[in-house]
């Protein structure tokens, strides 16, 4: 009898089923070296629910305030058509639930039946995962993350004072523009009762959207880390989200930009992301120009290898590379306008390749710049026919298209980093200086700081490349925690730690391009020379 039962509750639960029309996404997530990776799922609506996190009706940030305003429409269209497609909507305001008491969305949390498993501090803030603990973290929200303009915060909590609240917790509910649906959705701050009531529905897919990403979003009893450890299948949703960043604070990006830099932190070491378009249509949610804060300068570098440090990205993905350290070492520098710096430097790259297949993708559609850094020579001397001739013309060629293209930027040419010990780079450094001349241009002159600090060491300033076929074989165990597969196997560290061990080896050190330590030296003398021209235009404003 038992087994007959069994088998026509399964009958009638087939058609409910059958009748499910799943949901395509596409998740979002990172290699250990920030690489986006994609993987389509399909998620059934009955074992998938929405967290709502913290869209209060007010904030102590007025511009968290703004920013939420433009995103909460979005997000009420993306929970209505979720609902409609059998997704449960668990709207969470933290530290809001008096309003709610007793409403039906209230009590269909409250009385969810204890699951046999609740995780151990499942109703505590989780701040960090085992996956986080060796990682940098991405922004420094020390100061609580305020971006507003210091008068207009004052002019704001003012404001909420007259209204007889707090100005440092003034939230008293969810935003009215998302919609509650009493008969279908679940209010909850709790993770306890959130844990519960996913357990009692057999759901284990989970989208998170709301406020704050570094904070709330990530930390929460029902956040990203808690469901992400305790065996959920949960996904932010990126472009539903936002940060608690105050641009004026490490790394020293834009307000979007640090976002961004969150987000892969989440992709890469907590779970993947999606996007609304994915149930809406559309592009996906983006904020307007007006919560982007000040205006900041651009500046854009181009070159070849030793400019997009290819392998210190790879190999310290973790570490500020040669465009944050330029960034954050202007930050550091006083009276200087906040600056973005785009690398788009590439390895093996010339002038006449970057013209020919990647100009316009590159440069052309970049954010009109204010500066744009100029490197090239070396692959030019090696690869281009003709070079005393055709070099200073492909030259001449990019800076037109550059005028062109970025008619208020002031074009830098640069030169090359001593990298020979037969001296070919004076060879390109005098046709760069030519050239510079020639276009009215000002020179910045890399090289004289370069070799000074290679006179502290002539190999402190490179990483060591070198094939594992050249080492004699009784050695290579040595080196097999280090070596990068390919056609030709090298043995790759961006310090001196193996010399002791193969230094001795004819050419070990004969990779000149920057480590590390190079671009360090890069980046701080491109600050210093900048710098000036920086502070003195932003006097003449």
């Amino acid at each position: 009898m038992r087994l007959l039962s069994f088998f026509c509750l399964l009958a009638l639960a087939l058609p409910v089923l059958a009748q499910e029309t799943p949901l395509s996404l596409t998740l979002q997530s990172r290699s250990p070296t920030n690489q986006a990776k994609l993987v389509k799922e399909s998620w059934l609506p009955s074992r998938t629910a929405i967290i709502v996190c913290d869209m209060w009706d007010l904030h102590h940030c007025k511009n968290a305030v703004t920013r939420e305003g433009e995103m909460a429409p979005r997000m009420n269209e993306v929970l209505e058509k979720a609902r409609a497609q059998g997704v449960l909507i668990i709207h969470a305001p933290s530290s809001c639930m008096k309003p709610y008491e007793g409403t039906p969305a209230r009590e269909r949390a409250k009385s969810a039946p204890q699951a046999a498993r609740v995780p151990d501090k499942i109703g505590e803030w989780c701040k960090q995962i085992p996956s986080e603990e060796l990682a940098v973290y991405p922004l420094d929200q020390s100061d609580g993350g305020e971006d507003d303009d210091p008068a207009e915060h004052e002019a704001w909590a003012k404001e909420l004072e007259g209204k007889g609240l707090n100005p440092k917790a003034p939230w008293t509910k969810q935003i009215d523009v998302l919609r509650i649906d009493q008969d279908k959705d679940a209010i909850s701050d709790s993770g306890t009762e959130i844990w519960n009531l996913l357990d009692a529905r057999r759901i284990d897919n989970v989208i998170l959207m709301g406020v704050h990403l570094n904070m709330c979003v990530s930390g929460r009893p029902f956040g990203l880390r808690q469901l992400a450890k305790n065996g959920k299948h949960v996904v932010l949703m990126r472009d539903l989200t936002d940060t608690m960043y105050n641009p004026a604070r490490w790394p020293f990006v834009s307000h979007g930009r640090g976002t961004e830099l969150f987000t892969q932190h989440v992709e890469r070491l907590i779970c993947p992301t999606i996007t609304s378009d994915q149930f809406i249509g559309g592009k996906p949610f983006a904020f307007s120009d007006k919560t982007a804060g000040e205006p900041r300068t651009q500046i854009i570098l181009l070159g070849d290898s030793t400019t997009e440090a290819s392998i210190p990205k790879k190999m310290a993905p973790d570490e500020p590379q040669f465009e944050d350290m330029l960034r954050i070492k202007l930050a550091t520098e006083p009276g200087l306008p906040p600056c973005d710096v785009y690398n788009e430097g590439v390895s093996g790259e010339s002038i006449k390749r970057l013209l020919d297949t990647r100009y316009d993708k590159a440069v052309k559609t970049k954010p009109q710049a204010d500066y744009i850094f100029i490197r090239y020579g070396i692959n030019d001397i090696a690869k281009r026919e003709k070079f005393a001739e055709n070099f200073p013309k492909d030259f001449h060629e990019l800076l037109e298209r550059l005028k062109k293209d970025h008619p208020k930027a002031m074009l830098i040419p640069m030169t090359v980093i001593p990298y020979s010990p037969t001296a070919l780079h004076d060879n390109i450094n005098d046709l760069v200086k030519k050239i510079a001349k020639d276009e009215d241009l000002t020179l910045f002159d890399i090289a004289p700081r370069y070799l000074a600090e290679l006179k502290k060491g002539p190999d402190m300033l490179n990483y060591r490349r070198y094939s594992l076929a050249k080492i004699p074989e009784a050695l290579r165990p040595l080196a097999t925690p280090y070596v990068q597969p390919g056609a030709d196997p090298q043995v790759v560290v961006l310090d001196n730690r193996l010399d002791g061990l193969f230094g001795h080896l004819p050419g070990w050190t004969g990779d000149r391009h920057p480590s590390l330590s190079g671009y360090n030296v890069i980046a701080d003398e491109t600050a210093k020379w900048l710098a000036p021209i920086l502070r003195a235009k932003a006097g003449g404003k």
